[in-house]
């Protein structure tokens, strides 16, 4: 890992893509996706911020990483609660400015979800474009399309239908019924399509970011 200044800024300019597309999910009535109909289910239960639940949730699944990988465990393993962090951080910022949809009609819930999904694939393919450490889940997700020796796109569809189960589990928990779990259409369209997004965007995105870090 070769740290520069250039890919520092694509680094934090993906994970603040991250940031964007849970906020742009949460602002529809669509529902969220899995991993982050999870964290609602614990948001609105526990109650905690994002800032401080996304490092607690990342302490859990760095380790269960890095054994799916049989990496070499470091201190690297620490900082991806700094990630998460930094991603809580965004996420609570924008939450404050970015305006709700939920009452604006079928297309406008569309288009952020649309929008959602397509930056949160751009902003992936940047964090591991840099190959710096990756956000907790991202790199669980990592982590089982490489032990199935597939693609990363694989192993975000296989950890979005495990965060499903775990996002019932914790709905169930804190009695969410009325909210269904805070699952909807997205759950669905987000679990299988953010996968194949991620692979599609992966050439022309590191292409892009190739000519910007040469020069």
């Amino acid at each position: 890992m070769k740290l520069t200044i250039k890919k520092s800024v694509i680094y934090l300019l993906g994970l603040a893509m991250l940031g964007i597309c849970v906020t742009l999910i949460q602002k529809t009535n669509l529902g969220m996706s899995s991993w982050d109909a999870f964290y609602r289910n614990l948001y609105e239960g526990i109650p905690l911020e994002y800032k401080y639940l996304n490092p607690i949730i990342a302490l859990i699944l760095i380790p269960i990483a890095y054994l799916i990988q049989k990496k070499r465990w470091s201190l690297w393993m620490l900082f991806p609660l700094v990630i998460s962090f930094y991603i809580g951080v965004i996420i609570d910022l924008l939450l404050l400015v970015i305006p709700s949809v939920v009452g604006a009609g079928l297309f406008w819930n569309i288009l952020y979800l649309v929008l959602a999904m397509i930056i949160c694939a751009i902003g992936l393919n940047f964090v591991v474009f840099c190959q710096y450490p990756l956000p907790a889940l991202d790199e669980l997700c990592y982590g089982i399309g490489a032990a199935l020796k597939s693609t990363y796109g694989k192993g975000k569809l296989i950890g979005e239908i495990l965060a499903l189960v775990l996002a019932i589990i914790s709905g169930v928990i804190f009695s969410h019924y009325e909210q269904y779990f805070f699952i909807g259409p997205t759950t669905i369209i987000f679990a299988l399509g953010i996968g194949k997004m991620i692979d599609v965007f992966k050439k022309p995105v590191f292409k892009l970011l190739e000519v910007f870090d040469a020069n």
